[in-house]
């Protein structure tokens, strides 16, 4: 079985410039200033001479740059730009500049692009260096950008398909193994692409077990065509008073006055039959029989007309389990939901009057919206408390800022939006915030505060662009209790003394400002 895969973060902590040719410089700050335009005579003993006047100009470039992960954003890109420039300023010269670890090529536009190389490979796991990476200037001013580089282990969870058909009706008459390839590994907004970026890269998918594709839990959509195929089991349930394959009629006709429980209890013994039969009847890569507790999870799916017939849920799993029942479905929703069980989560819910329970009218457990544990379709997001819970930023500390209770204090933070990936993410800036609630109305000791944008992987259907929402964690469920629609929209929790204010957002940078107060 394969082990785990290197991930490695970059990191543009700093940049500094170095200025030759005439003119100050200086270094480690973030704004930088050249000014050229000083020229001076000497007319003793005849000799005379005059510097060149090579024009202003000011460098202030955004640091970081960008985060890069390798095997995930091996690769990013921007624009450099000179300010306060005159006619005779200098531009930018194209090129490209290797570093230790990475390649930076730089274009006359000031576009430039950067991306990690095999040397990085080299790096051991929590190891910690930098890269720096210098150009030039059509003057001769020598700019250089640092880069720091740190390693970290991503979890690979494996995961098989157990397709649970009747006579009748078959998983794959609504969805394809083609298709189960593509919502959980290919598509931009795949489980696999959704969990990892959630996790800062740190927690991902395995689409096999075993890479001897002669299994029969080696499974192609199309033949030989690797990117199609998941591990998966076929499973038909046997009709045990009729013989033969069981019918969905008949189970439906069962349901009611059967004392077999089988077709009343939810899915739950089709699974466990399905689990012995698989087990004695396949062998794994040893010539062992198979053990489906060898996945890290374990779905089985049944037809969309099995939960039609009140056969089974929409979907169940264990929490912090290895197991999940769900409907085959053509979105990714239901299935990262209930995979977010097996890791450890609960639900995220709306408590809108915030009094610590969602069973309010009006209120429902799954009732965030934009997030995987809600239920909003075509959610890809753990919210920021989910991810605090899971511990996703332990080690990305500088991604996380707590505001500690302090009586008639005021601050102003600029949050990135959850969205952002590591890939895309500015070390500098915080993207979890934590409020400190202690006293508050739903009991809990934090607030958290997130932005939101739209986003290819983790809200292809935008949904609370451009707003903040507010949630606390109560065990391991999150609760949403406001959303910010616009700057100057506010929460006040009076119990605890706190106001949060929605005080801007820059849709550049993709950030937005938060004010928290407390008056008590």
């Amino acid at each position: 079985m394969p082990g785990s895969i290197k991930i490695i973060t970059a990191v543009a902590l700093a940049t500094f410039l170095t200025a030759c040719s005439g003119g100050s410089s200086s270094s480690g700050g973030s704004d930088n200033k050249q000014n050229n335009n000083d020229s001076s005579t000497d007319t003793g003993s005849g000799d005379s001479s005059t510097d060149t006047d090579t024009g202003d100009y000011s460098f202030n470039p955004a640091t970081p740059l960008a985060t890069l992960v390798v095997g995930n954003n091996e690769y990013a890109q921007g624009t450099l730009q000179l300010e306060n420039t005159d006619s005779k300023s200098p531009s930018f010269q194209a090129g490209t500049f290797t570093g230790e670890y990475g390649d930076f090529k730089l274009y006359e536009s000031g576009n430039w692009e950067y991306r990690l190389n095999s040397n990085t490979n080299t790096l051991n796991n929590g190891a910690s260096v930098q890269d720096t990476l210098t150009f030039l200037l059509s003057n001769g001013d020598r700019l250089s950008v640092n880069f720091s580089i740190q390693t970290v282990v991503a979890t690979q969870n494996s995961i098989v398909f157990v397709l649970v058909n009747f006579s009748d009706t078959s998983v794959t008459d609504d969805v394809s193994i083609s298709d189960l390839a593509n919502m959980t590994f290919n598509d931009i907004d795949s489980l696999d692409n959704a969990y990892k970026e959630n996790s800062l890269g740190q927690l991902k998918f395995q689409r096999h077990l075993s890479n001897n594709n002669t299994l029969a839990q080696y499974c192609y959509g199309e033949e030989n065509k690797e990117e199609s195929s998941i591990d998966c089991f076929v499973y038909s349930i046997p009709d045990s008073q009729n013989g033969g394959i069981l019918s969905l009629d008949s189970a439906q006709a069962r349901a009611g006055n059967s004392q077999d429980g089988q077709y009343s209890d939810g899915g739950y013994t089709w699974r466990d039959n399905a689990t012995a039969w698989i087990e004695s009847n396949f062998v794994d890569a040893n010539n062992r029989p198979v053990d489906l507790g060898d996945w890290r999870h374990r779905v089985f799916i049944f037809p969309d007309a099995a939960y039609r017939a009140g056969l089974i849920g929409s979907g169940v799993a264990a929490v912090n389990g290895r197991w999940s029942i769900i409907t085959a479905d053509s979105d990714q929703l239901i299935l990262g939901h209930e995979l977010g069980h097996n890791i450890g989560l609960g639900h995220a819910g709306n408590d809108d009057n915030n009094d610590g329970d969602t069973n309010d009218r009006g209120e429902n457990e799954y009732g965030a919206s934009a997030v995987f544990m809600g239920n909003s379709w075509e959610s890809r997001l753990f919210g920021s408390a989910h991810r605090d819970y899971m511990g996703w930023y332990n080690k990305f500390p500088g991604y996380t800022t707590t505001i500690a209770r302090s009586l008639g204090n005021t601050s102003e933070i600029q949050v990135q939006a959850i969205e952002l990936t590591a890939g895309e993410l500015n070390s500098n800036l915080p993207q979890l915030l934590k409020v400190e609630s202690s006293g508050s109305a739903n009991g809990e000791n934090h607030y958290f505060v997130e932005y939101h944008i739209a986003h290819n992987t983790l809200n292809p259907r935008p949904q609370q662009a451009n707003q903040v929402t507010i949630h606390y964690l109560q065990d391991r469920t999150a609760n949403q209790v406001a959303t910010l629609e616009e700057p100057g929209s506010t929460f006040t929790d009076t119990s605890a003394g706190i106001t949060i204010e929605f005080i801007s957002r820059d849709s550049t940078n993709k950030t937005a400002t938060i004010s928290v107060n407390y008056s008590n």
